[in-house]
């Protein structure tokens, strides 16, 4: 079924054209990649779909009764309510159906025999159960778990979250919606790694149709179907995923090279021969008719191309073997503990991923290793000669906001000639004119980028890098990634890029529950062990029993019984959002089949009577309101066993991994 048609859509400007004639057809079930170089247009064809701008030409059409659930990659707050309130108010139909449901339950006392008011709730009551409204808490539990949200979230205030959180509200509404197109403008920007698979495993399963932007190629590569390349103002469309994608495109560049090459040589020939005859009388008229096929031979426009730029970080002076070493440091604010007795050491040379939850503190350890705040327990101590540089988030604090874009690079480092600098911040997307621009007229993903490249002009043995990539296109990527697998220091990098981080990493700390875990070996390979992969996730419909680190075993006392505690508690919290999610699921059936049993014998009472019959509209809707209710009560019970017997099989498998720990701790 067609869900979105676009005619010849085209968006201008004052002397630029962003696209033209765009014809596009979208089915349900198709995931779509949007891909192409900034400034493209990709977020604004977006926006012309979502209805939020108007085409300068062309028409947008959903299909009759199509909605679409349109996402951006920020500017998005909630105020005024709780948040799973908030969540609730994005379910289709049934926040409102609940709404008028208790506005009729509440007139029934003052008016028990008006005939209108019990058939109108007659009416809703079946209309709540057709769409299944009695799952409606469970379902939003269940999408708020699996957005990194906490139970003890749920009752908070929205306008308590911060603007990443916010995003995380946004999405949770528009993935309850379940709109017939999902338009996504960059949504993993804001997501820890769990939540992006998490995310990207929702997709998968979306029955509906998917537009996605997105400068990840793991998540692109893990949900979609086709790309969709906004390039030289017209889109063009490709079967496949992102790596497929990219695996054809040396073919079709090559393809469009041959194609160019038959283009000069008709063109040489064909100005050989005017050359030569135009003004012989003889050949005159072929001459001409040569000229006026030249006039209309194009050359054949070739795949977009950003400036191929390797870069290369500055000299710093080797440092120490031992570059960082944390002996148990905690940091709290107040009564909130964030960590509390991390103890690892990085050795020079090392390249390592800090993972974690939104929340659980890798930003704050950045920033304890980089000296911009003090443990308030343990040590954080500096190996020798150990020059460290952080990017933050919010590293664009730093910024001169008075100086031009390219005056900052130059600040930075005086060797390099002004055709590097601006090479480098080409490739950060700083292009032409761009370099020229004050700092503070650009957008806060513009001075991000800014930032980062001033990063790399400083000369520095130890690199911390907190989410490097959430504002770079794919080449910008690129040009990063080839300098940091050439870079000869020490390397610490928070991110939920996948494939960034799998190119250059050999060890992944997990930090979650105020602990951290040490997990040697690459991105893949921690995913794996986690049962996050997506070998592990096929495997296994469940939540992914992890694997009991056996060597916790080998450990003495007071660690040992800490760590198997920290284990036990790790997989409770793994399990804790289906549970709860379910567990409400049977409650709520369980609630639901008892009003129903109970307003069966009252119905049955007045079925024995026979002056109940006396008024015919009134007994009319009360039998069709007790043959509802002998059709929903056994449907009920099922949907609570199969609650039940889920919940069941989850608990067992928890216990599982428990018993697991335990038999470990008696070892």
């Amino acid at each position: 079924m067609r869900v979105l048609q676009l005619e010849k859509v085209g968006v201008f400007f004052p002397g630029r054209t962003l696209f033209s004639g765009i014809s596009w057809s979208v089915f349900r079930g198709q995931r779509v990649g949007l891909v192409g170089v900034n400034g493209a247009g990709k977020s604004t064809l977006l926006k012309i779909i979502a209805g939020d701008a108007s085409a300068s030409e062309g028409q947008v059409s959903l299909a009759r009764d199509a909605t679409a659930g349109y996402l951006p990659q920020s500017g998005v707050a909630f105020r005024g309510s709780e948040l799973f309130a908030e969540a609730f108010s994005g379910l289709p139909d049934i926040p409102h159906l609940l709404r008028q449901l208790e506005e009729a339950r509440t007139l029934l006392p003052v008016a028990p025999h008006d005939e209108a008011l019990l058939e109108l709730v007659g009416v809703l009551e079946h209309r709540f159960h057709m769409l299944e409204g009695y799952r409606a808490e469970a379902k939003v539990a269940a999408v708020l778990g699996g957005l990194g949200f906490k139970e003890s979230d749920f009752r908070r205030s929205t306008e308590e979250f911060s603007g990443g959180w916010q995003m995380r509200i946004a999405l949770s509404k528009l993935l309850l919606h379940d709109p017939d197109i999902l338009l996504l403008d960059e949504p993993t920007n804001h997501l820890d790694l769990q939540t992006v698979l998490w995310l990207e495993g929702f997709l998968r399963e979306f029955n509906g149709a998917v537009i996605l932007v997105s400068h990840d190629r793991e998540f692109l590569d893990g949900m979609i179907t086709e790309i969709a390349e906004l390039a030289f103002g017209r889109l063009t469309l490709y079967p496949g995923n992102y790596s497929d994608y990219e695996a054809g495109r040396e073919e079709r560049e090559q393809l469009l090279i041959k194609e160019q090459e038959k283009v000069d040589t008709e063109r040489k020939h064909l100005e050989k021969f005017v050359e030569r005859f135009r003004y012989k009388a003889s050949k005159a008229t072929q001459a001409q008719s040569r000229l006026k096929r030249l006039e209309k031979l194009e050359d054949v426009e070739q795949l977009a191309h950003t400036k191929s730029i390797h870069f290369r970080f500055p000299e710093a002076e080797a440092s120490g073997k031992w570059v960082l070493e944390l002996s148990r440091a905690g940091k709290s604010y107040g009564s909130l503990s964030v960590f509390e007795g991390l103890d690892f050491v990085v050795q020079r040379g090392e390249r390592i991923a800090l993972v974690g939850a939104n929340g659980a503190g890798k930003s704050t350890l950045c920033r304890l290793i980089s000296r911009q705040e003090t443990p308030t327990q343990g040590t954080v101590d500096l190996g020798h000669n150990v020059k460290v540089e952080f990017f933050a988030q919010e590293a664009e604090s730093g910024l001169n906001l008075e100086a031009t874009v390219l005056e900052e690079a130059e600040a930075e480092n005086r060797s390099m000639s002004q055709s590097e600098l601006r090479g480098l911040l080409g490739a950060f997307l700083f292009q032409g004119d761009d370099v020229h621009k004050r700092v503070k007229v650009l957008s806060g993903g513009e001075k991000s980028r800014l930032a980062l490249a001033k990063l790399l002009l400083r000369p520095a043995n130890f690199l911390i890098l907190d989410e490097p990539t959430n504002h770079l296109d794919m080449a910008s990527q690129d040009v990063l990634l080839d300098a940091l697998k050439h870079y000869g220091g020490t390397l610490l990098i928070v991110s939920h890029d996948r494939f960034f981080l799998d190119r250059l990493v050999g060890r992944v700390l997990e930090l979650e529950a105020g602990r951290l875990r040490d997990w040697p070996g690459t991105l893949s390979d921690f995913l794996e062990r986690k049962g996050l992969s997506e070998r592990s996730r096929s495997e296994s419909g469940a939540p992914q029993a992890k694997q009991v680190d056996l060597s916790v075993g080998k450990l003495d006392g007071a660690k040992r019984e800490k760590e198997l505690k920290r284990l036990e508690a790790e997989i409770r919290n793994r399990y804790s959002a289906e549970l709860t999610a379910l567990k409400t699921e049977a409650e709520r059936c369980e609630q639901r089949i008892a009003r129903l049993e109970a307003r069966q014998q009252e119905i049955e009472v007045l079925l024995a009577d026979s002056e109940f019959y006396g008024n015919p509209a009134k007994s009319g809707a009360t039998v069709q309101e007790y043959k509802r209710i002998r059709e929903d009560v056994p449907r009920l019970y099922d949907q609570w066993q199969e609650a039940e017997r889920r919940l069941a099989k989850l608990e067992m498998s928890k216990n599982i991994e428990l018993e697991k720990v335990r038999a470990t701790e008696n070892a």
